[in-house]
C-alpha cells in the first residue's frame, strides 16, 4: 500500500510541476550559428526564483543572452537566447525553478543543429588569398631604421661629433666673451666733459644764465647719482644736502663737510636763478663753475676710496653671469643640435626608404640578389617567383563586363614609372568561355598600359606559347619615357573557366633587370 501511494505522491507531484512551469521554444531546428529564443513560463507572479541556465552536458549548446523577466497575466516569462557552432542533437536538460521555496523543474528540450550545405556545382571554391601587405608611414621606416645595430651606431657617432663641434664652437665664443670687457666710460670723465662742453657754448656772454645754471646743476646731480648712487636728480636742494651728509656719514664715504656746504651755495644760487629770476654776477657765477669742478673732484677721491673692491667684486660677479649663460647656452645648442641630427639623418633615411619602397622601388641589384618567394595567387591561379611578395589592389569589375566577368585580382609590385614594374592578374568567368580572342587581349593590354603613361608603343612583337597544356600569348613591346627606354613583356593565358595575365615592365638594357624577367618567365606555372 505505501508502495502505491509513493507512485501516486510522485505522479502528482510531476503533474503539478507540469501546471506550474512550461517551456516553449521558437524552433528545435537550426543551423551553426542561428539563434533559438527559449522560454521558461511559471504560473506565479510572487516568490519565483529563475535558473541561472544549464547548458547541455557536451556545452555544444551556448548562452546568447539571458533577457529580463517579463510580467503577463498571472504568469512570469524568463526569455535565453540560444545559439551553437556545432552540428549534431543536443539535449536541454530540465532547469530548475523555485517557487515559494519549493523546487520545480521543466522539461527537457531536444535541439537540432544542422551543417549548412555547399553548393560546389553552381559555386566553385576559390582559394584562399594572399595576404594584404601593411602600409608603412614614415614613422614606420624611422623605427626599423633604429633596429639595427649598425645604423644605431652610425647615429651616435654622428651625433657625439656633432656635441664635440658644439663644445669647441661655444668654448671659442665664451672665451672671446670673456675677454671682451665691456668699456664704460667712467662718470667723473662725462662730467668733467660736460662741463667743458658748457664753457665752450658761451651761455654767459648770451645773457643765458637761467639755462647755465640748469646745465651746471645737473652735471653734478647727475654725477653724484651715478658714483655715490643716490637720487640726486629727483632730490630738492636741501634734500639733496641733508641725504649727501647722512650718506656721507654712514658709510664712511669721507666727502669734506666743506665740499657738502659748497654744493649747497651751488644749488641755492642755481635755485634763485630759476625759480626767483636773480641775476648773479660774473664773478660769482664763475666762481660757482669752480666750484662744481672742485665738488666733482673731491667727491671722486673720496668715492675711489671704496670703490676699487667694489668693481671687482661687480667684474667677477659679471663674469659670473657670463659664464651661467654660455653654459645655458651650450646646453640649449646641444639639445637643439640633437634633435637637429636626428631629424635631418632620421628624416632623410625614412624619406628615403618610403619613396623607394612606394615610388621608385628597390634598385634591381638589390631584387636580384634577395632572398625570392614563390607564391599562388587568384582564381584561375597562377603559381610565380618573384623578388618581392605581390601586393592585392582593389579592382571593380566594370559595368559592361559583369555579365561575363564573376570576379577579377590583381597583385602588384612596383609601378610603370619605376625601375621594375610585375603584376599578376586573374579572372574568372560566370560562364565558360571557349572563343577567347587571345590576340585582341594582347592588344587591348597594350593599349591599357598606353592609357595610363601616355606613351606610344614601338617594336611590339608576339607568338604563341604554352603553359602546363593552356595556349597563351607573350608580347613583348617597347616606348621611350623622356630619354629612358622602357621595356614591357606580356603574357596571357585563356581557358574556358578564366583569364591570366602576367606583365613585367623594366628599363631595357638594365642586365639585372633582365635576369630578374627572365627568371620570373621561367617560374611561371599556370593551374589548370
Amino acid at each position: 500500500m505505501k508502495k502505491y501511494i509513493h507512485y501516486f505522491l510522485l505522479i502528482f507531484t510531476l503533474g503539478l510541476s507540469a501546471q506550474q512551469v512550461s517551456i516553449q521554444a521558437d524552433t528545435t531546428q537550426i543551423r551553426i550559428g542561428e539563434q533559438v529564443l527559449y522560454k521558461i513560463k511559471v504560473n506565479a507572479i510572487e516568490n519565483v526564483v529563475f535558473p541561472k541556465f544549464v547548458p547541455d552536458s557536451l556545452a555544444k549548446v551556448e548562452l546568447v543572452e539571458a533577457l529580463a523577466v517579463d510580467t503577463l497575466k498571472n504568469q512570469l516569462e524568463k526569455k535565453y537566447i540560444l545559439t551553437s557552432f556545432d552540428s549534431g542533437s543536443y539535449v536541454i536538460p530540465s532547469q530548475e525553478i523555485l517557487i515559494n521555496n519549493k523546487r520545480f523543474f521543466t522539461d527537457s528540450l531536444r535541439i537540432n543543429v544542422a551543417t549548412v550545405p555547399l553548393d560546389t556545382v553552381n559555386q566553385p571554391m576559390f582559394p584562399i588569398k594572399s595576404i594584404r601587405g601593411e602600409e608603412f608611414s614614415l614613422l614606420d621606416y624611422l623605427l626599423n631604421f633604429f633596429d639595427s645595430w649598425v645604423n644605431l651606431l652610425i647615429f651616435i657617432a654622428v651625433l657625439l661629433l656633432l656635441i664635440v663641434a658644439v663644445f669647441v664652437l661655444i668654448y671659442k665664443l665664451r672665451s672671446k666673451k670673456l675677454q671682451r670687457v665691456k668699456v664704460e666710460i667712467p662718470a667723473i670723465q662725462v662730467a668733467m666733459q660736460r662741463l667743458k662742453e658748457l664753457d665752450e657754448k658761451d651761455l654767459l656772454k648770451q645773457h643765458k644764465i637761467k639755462r647755465y645754471y640748469s646745465e651746471l646743476t645737473d652735471i653734478v646731480r647727475t654725477y653724484l647719482e651715478k658714483d655715490v648712487h643716490i637720487p640726486a636728480l629727483e632730490l630738492t636742494t636741501d634734500e639733496l644736502v641733508e641725504t649727501m651728509t647722512d650718506f656721507n656719514e654712514s658709510s664712511d664715504l669721507g666727502i669734506s663737510k666743506g665740499t657738502i656746504h659748497q654744493l649747497k651755495g651751488v644749488l641755492q644760487t642755481a635755485d634763485l636763478v630759476k625759480f626767483a629770476k636773480s641775476a648773479p654776477e660774473i664773478g660769482l657765477i664763475q666762481s660757482d663753475r669752480k666750484v662744481i669742478e672742485t665738488v666733482l673732484v673731491d667727491t671722486k677721491e673720496a668715492v675711489a676710496k671704496t670703490e676699487e673692491p667694489s668693481e671687482n667684486a661687480q667684474l667677477i660677479e659679471r663674469q659670473e653671469v657670463v659664464k651661467k649663460r654660455t653654459n645655458f647656452t651650450v646646453i640649449g645648442l646641444i639639445i637643439l643640435g640633437g634633435l637637429l641630427v636626428i631629424g635631418l639623418f632620421a628624416g632623410g633615411y625614412a624619406g628615403y626608404q618610403y619613396i623607394k619602397n612606394n615610388i621608385t622601388g628597390k634598385t634591381t641589384l638589390e631584387l636580384n640578389t634577395k632572398q625570392w618567394h614563390t607564391s599562388t595567387y587568384g582564381y584561375p591561379a597562377v603559381t610565380i617567383s618573384t623578388p618581392e611578395m605581390l601586393r592585392a589592389e582593389t579592382i571593380q569589375v566594370p559595368e559592361q563586363l559583369e555579365s561575363v566577368i564573376r570576379d577579377m585580382t590583381v597583385y602588384t609590385h612596383g609601378n610603370l614609372i619605376s625601375s621594375f614594374y610585375v603584376a599578376v592578374n586573374s579572372t574568372s568567368f560566370i560562364k565558360e568561355v571557349n572563343d577567347f580572342n587571345l590576340d585582341n587581349s594582347v592588344d587591348g593590354a597594350f593599349a591599357q598600359i598606353r592609357a595610363s603613361t601616355g606613351y606610344e608603343f614601338y617594336g611590339v612583337t608576339q607568338k604563341t606559347i604554352r603553359n602546363n597544356g593552356v595556349e597563351g600569348r607573350k608580347a613583348i613591346g617597347y616606348y621611350k619615357n623622356d630619354t629612358v627606354e622602357h621595356k614591357v613583356t606580356i603574357l596571357i593565358f585563356s581557358t574556358p573557366k578564366g583569364m591570366r595575365q602576367v606583365i613585367i615592365s623594366q628599363l631595357k638594357g638594365d642586365k639585372n633587370a633582365t635576369a630578374i624577367t627572365q627568371r620570373i618567365l621561367t617560374s611561371i606555372k599556370i593551374n589548370s
